[in-house]
């Protein structure tokens, strides 16, 4: 199985308890997540492995030794059925397995009481500001801040970009 197949999956997965979900945006440098989703103010992430090598690297991320640097409530690992066993698993992270194309969950994460929001924030500023969101000409920024809002409402047509 390749790693690509299973971030489809973890998206697919996730997607069901999340209305936003998004996938490999190499956009932090201090911990890019394969698949991270948020339903409200709680988020879930999922890190996708292929082999039991790439888990075992893993473990020595800055995030995983300390557990508060992480990004998410509540934490998966996304393997290959068998790849990965609930007890290799560090203290509250949860088990996905992957095979025939669905995921099975071998492990509930239980939630981190803490952690990094400034990494998920600056995430999400990152991940805005590579979608280039327009709302007609204006960027979404313009229109968030309600300056063509205004506009609109009084029947003043936008000025085209």
């Amino acid at each position: 199985m390749q790693h690509a197949t299973l971030v489809q999956l973890g998206v697919r997965w996730l997607s069901r308890q999340c209305p936003v979900v998004l996938y490999e945006a190499a956009a932090v440098k201090k911990e890019i997540p394969d698949v991270i989703g948020w339903a409200g103010p709680r988020a879930v992430l999922i890190e996708c492995k292929v082999t039991r090598a790439d888990y075992l690297r893993d473990s020595a991320k800055a995030t995983r030794a300390d557990p508060q640097k992480g990004m998410a409530h509540r934490r998966y690992y996304l393997c290959p059925a068998g790849v990965i066993q609930p007890p290799d698993l560090p203290p509250k992270w949860g088990l996905l397995w992957a095979a025939k194309g669905r995921i099975t969950v071998q492990r509930e994460a239980r939630g981190f009481p803490e952690r990094n929001l400034l990494a998920e924030v600056e995430f999400l500023s990152a991940m805005l500001r590579r979608a280039q969101i327009r709302v007609g000409t204006r960027p979404l920024s313009e229109w968030l801040r309600g300056e063509y809002r205004l506009e609109a409402k009084r029947g003043i047509p936008p000025v085209r970009a």
